[in-house]
């Protein structure tokens, strides 16, 4: 009986963090007017990844973790002031399964947006995804401009076009 009750708390701990999760993207949408750009992509999304962002001396640096996710599956804009990162993860789960009992990855569409702390330069923007982490590393600079960012080329993966 004490599994089945670990079970429930481990499933119930999962549910508060997405829940807070969830809370923090209401406050964030709640402060901030979406353009119809950043609100599109937001309407279908199933799942949020973690995000974190940091600047350095010459640049703000945004990684997600984006396990199992293919590049041609993500997509990076930037509206000034705003980095939009939107995709999708497909399903692990084989077809043939018969019967599925722990299913905690979440799958499907997902999105994120992430006011920037400063200005920066879409143009010189990289953007990587390697081993499950996306990282968009964006110069900083002093007038914002808006822009599409494209993933760089990683041994083994593919340009997006």
């Amino acid at each position: 009986m004490a599994s089945d009750w670990e079970v429930f708390m481990r499933q119930l701990e999962q549910w508060v963090r997405e829940m807070e999760r969830f809370m923090a993207h209401i406050d964030q949408a709640c402060a901030t007017p979406f353009s119809s750009m950043v609100l599109a992509p937001m309407a279908s999304v199933r799942w949020h990844p973690a995000v974190n962002v940091y600047e350095t001396a010459d640049v703000v640096v945004v990684q997600a973790e984006l396990a199992g996710v293919a590049p041609d599956d993500v997509t990076v804009l930037y509206d000034a002031p705003r980095l939009l990162v939107e995709g999708q993860r497909r399903e692990a789960i084989s077809a043939e399964a018969q019967a599925i009992h722990r299913l905690e990855i979440p799958a499907g569409r997902f999105a994120f947006e992430v006011r920037l702390p400063g200005a920066v330069d879409a143009e010189g923007a990289t953007a990587t995804l390697q081993a499950g982490m996306l990282e968009v590393r964006l110069p900083k600079r002093p007038i914002h401009h808006s822009g599409v960012i494209r993933l760089s080329p990683v041994e083994g993966e593919r340009r997006l076009t």
